[in-house]
């Protein structure tokens, strides 16, 4: 019965941006059912999950919109580093480890994959898993997908750690496309409520991996009230939780601007005694005009 309900699924997913593979994963090679065209470039907010190593390779995996159970959802995906041609495969599962949703291979060229898949009625997704299929090596792991985590200001968030690799709180990163201007929040919360204050001298550090290991450093705009692009104050007891880049340093953005950029990137910064650092993540822009983001 279950492996019904999947083919069911996997048929009303074809409409979408992957191709199907049999919910019974065997040594044959998978189907190629075309993807069919349809589907915009904006599921909703944007969480990166974190990172999955697979066969050598590593890759980011980011949600877009929630994903429950009856609803399409999207993933993005992106190998950090060179890598080799294999298949990517994307599903969903429970707490349990039961598969909730039709496996899906993903479409994609340089590095970046897109899926869409759509868990079933009545489940609960919890977790992602990506399945890595090619060289001779068959290789897959799952990620939590972070329930109820959600941006609030059309940037993408991601979970901060220790260095114990406890999550500590979230950063959302927004990238304008018109001026490759850059605001940062850091929260204690996935869903972007609670703000992490840390002093107004403290610096974040953005690295940019795949791009020469360059870096830019994200400040306050100001120590009165440091407003953000809407004109909210963010001090509070001489503490705030918003940073931006370049605001008045006078250091050049140019190289951020543009619909089309897309980069890796990892957030870092130290307060105190502890030092906090996201795992890398893909970044895109917020596209002004358009209220989308580009894929």
């Amino acid at each position: 019965m279950r492996s019904m309900i999947f083919l069911l699924t996997a048929a009303i997913t074809l409409s979408s941006c992957g191709k199907d593979e049999p919910s019974n994963p065997s040594d044959r090679e998978p189907l190629a059912d075309p993807s069919g065209a349809g589907g915009g470039s904006h599921h909703g907010a944007m969480v990166a999950l974190g990172t999955i190593g697979l066969a050598g390779e590593t890759f980011t995996v980011t949600r877009e919109g929630e994903c429950i159970a009856g609803k399409e959802c999207a993933f993005a995906v992106a190998r950090v580093g060179a890598g080799t041609s294999a298949a990517l495969y994307l599903w969903v599962e429970d707490a349990a480890g039961e598969q909730v949703s039709a496996p899906v291979q993903g479409d994609g060229e340089d590095g970046h994959w897109h899926f869409h898949v759509t868990p079933q009625a009545n489940a609960q997704p919890s977790k992602v898993v990506l399945r890595r299929r090619g060289d001779g090596k068959d290789d897959r792991a799952p990620l939590s997908l972070h329930a109820g985590a959600a941006p609030q200001s059309d940037g993408i968030a991601a979970p901060v750690q220790e260095a114990n690799g406890a999550v500590a709180g979230w950063i959302e990163l927004k990238l304008h496309d018109d001026k490759g201007d850059l605001e940062l929040w850091v929260t204690t919360d996935g869903a972007m409520t609670r703000p992490m204050d840390l002093p107004i001298d403290t610096v974040i550090k953005v690295a940019f991996p795949a791009l020469g290991n360059r870096t830019v450093d994200l400040r306050v705009r100001n120590a009165e009230k440091n407003e953000d692009e809407g004109g909210k104050p963010n001090i509070r007891a001489g503490k705030t939780n918003y940073f931006i880049f370049p605001g008045d340093t006078g250091a050049d953005a140019s190289w951020l601007q543009g619909a089309k950029f897309k980069s890796p990137v990892k957030v870092s910064f130290s307060s105190g005694s502890s030092a906090y650092a996201s795992t890398p993540f893909v970044l895109v822009p917020h596209v002004h005009g358009a209220g989308d983001h580009t894929h």
